[in-house]
This record gives C-alpha cells, structure tokens and sequence, in this order.
C-alpha cells in the first residue's frame, strides 16, 4: 500500500536531484497516487457504499494520470529538458515499473 507514494515521491527526488522542479510536480503526482490507492480501497471496502466497479474506475482515473503525467506530462517535460543522462535513465527505470 505505501510503494505506491513511495515511488511517486520517487520521480519527484530524482528530477530535483538534477534540476529545478516546483513543488507543484510533487503534489500532482501524489494527488493522483492518493487517487488511486483511495479508490481502489474504497471500491474494495465497500467504503461510502462505493461499489467495486466505481472503486476500479476512479482508483484507473488516478492510475492513468500518473501515467499521463510520467510519459508525457509536466515530469516528463522536465526530464527530456534536463539533458542529464543519469537522470533519464533512473525516471525511465521507475517509469517502466510504475507501468508494468
């Protein structure tokens, strides 16, 4: 439950690590990680009378901004913009997990 935000705090460590990133990169990321789990946990649960279905698609809406987010999105701008080799292959490395 907790590798999910940890992984996403991840991307975030490692774009400021080599360049200046806002804030904002990291509270995006985890607003669709808190999404996700929150979802899917509520549609599992049965939580707010939130029905699996319900929980499935709003937990893949958080999944799929992340998604978004890391491939083509703000984070993934600012890694193609660094110019840092290390830095693309370590995002790319998380990128590719986070994924599969």
């Amino acid at each position: 439950l907790i590798t999910v935000p940890m992984q996403i705090v991840e991307f975030y460590l490692i774009l400021a690590a080599c360049t200046a990133v806002s804030l904002g990169v990291f509270w995006k990321l985890l607003a669709g990680s808190l999404v996700m789990l929150l979802g899917g946990y509520a549609g599992e649960t049965g939580m707010f009378g939130v029905t699996p279905l319900v929980g499935f698609i709003v937990g893949m809406a958080g999944w799929i901004f992340i998604i978004y987010y890391i491939f083509v999105g703000e984070a993934a701008q600012i890694k193609d913009s660094a110019g840092n080799e290390n830095l693309v292959m370590a995002f790319d490395g998380i990128k590719w997990i986070v994924t599969i």
